[in-house]
């Protein structure tokens, strides 16, 4: 069975149609939608989500994943360290967090995609808050099913469920919730490992792909996937082997050459997943 290829338009920039056409361009029928226009996807009014849906439709692309920033919080009272948050702010009151969650619900449901990526909390210090137990995830969780969407735990280093062992208790105790599984973050956190990827395999829905070479001061440089330090020839394999047919999408952060990095991806996620990208 084949995986399924997605492309991020705004890995290109803030208008989605020059995203929207680089997909075409390499052969990608899906994509991944987190911001346009210079606003996280969930700030954006109706009808600027109706027009990323508009420009998808004209083009004969699908949305496959709404890549919401819900949960990549913490409360006003802690300070987070630097966060990429995409235009979503990192510090929100527990009395807004609600109406977020369903906001990314109706979102979802205007771009036409039924799996929505949440994290686990911003990791800050002694005011970190506890995602596995939260009555918020319990809400969303209930709140998705009616909708007939499925919310995806990304495994994220700065907040706190990133590694495998975390990672199967929160999923294994909410069978509702599915897994965004991201090896460039699973590689960061020091499992970057066939063994690893088959055990979160049974729970994974949806795969991010990027790729960096480490650098000695500890920060890291993105480059197009297969040409970095993830081992992605070996943990690729293994991933299509216990779960085939999964979404592959391509997260570059090359900010100098997004489009040859997105090109080269694609082409290397084709040649090395077995039975190639749709």
């Amino acid at each position: 069975m084949q995986g399924i290829a997605v492309l991020n338009p705004d890995e290109l920039g803030q208008d989605p149609s020059v995203g929207m056409d680089l997909a075409l361009a390499i052969g990608v029928r899906h994509l991944e939608i987190r911001t346009a226009h210079g606003s996280n996807a969930l700030v954006l009014d109706d009808d600027q989500v109706r027009s990323i849906r508009q420009l998808a439709d004209e083009r004969g692309l699908r949305v496959a994943a709404l890549a919401s920033p819900l949960w990549k919080w913490c409360g006003p009272e802690a300070t987070p360290g630097r966060v990429d948050s995409f235009g979503f702010p990192t510090q929100v009151p527990a009395e807004e967090r609600v109406r977020w969650v369903d906001r990314a619900l109706t979102v979802a449901d205007i771009l036409g995609t039924d799996r929505i990526r949440v994290f686990s909390h911003l990791s800050v210090g002694e005011q970190t808050e506890t995602f596995r137990d939260d009555p918020l995830l319990s809400y969303a969780l209930k709140a998705a099913e009616r909708a007939g969407m499925r919310l995806l735990l990304e495994n994220e280093p700065v907040c706190t469920i990133a590694e495998p062992t975390p990672l199967l208790d929160v999923l294994q105790a909410h069978p509702e919730l599915g897994l965004w599984l991201d090896l460039g973050n699973l590689f960061e956190v020091g499992h970057g490992t066939a063994e690893a990827v088959d055990a979160l395999a049974p729970y994974t829905e949806y795969v991010h792909i990027k790729d960096y070479r480490p650098r000695d001061d500890g920060m890291k440089v993105f480059v197009a996937a297969g040409t970095g330090a993830v081992p992605y020839r070996e943990l690729l394999p293994a991933l299509h082997r216990a779960r085939p047919g999964l979404p592959y999408a391509l997260e570059t952060h090359v900010r100098a050459t997004p489009g040859e990095a997105l090109t080269y991806g694609a082409s290397f996620l084709r040649a090395t997943i077995p039975g190639g990208l749709a």
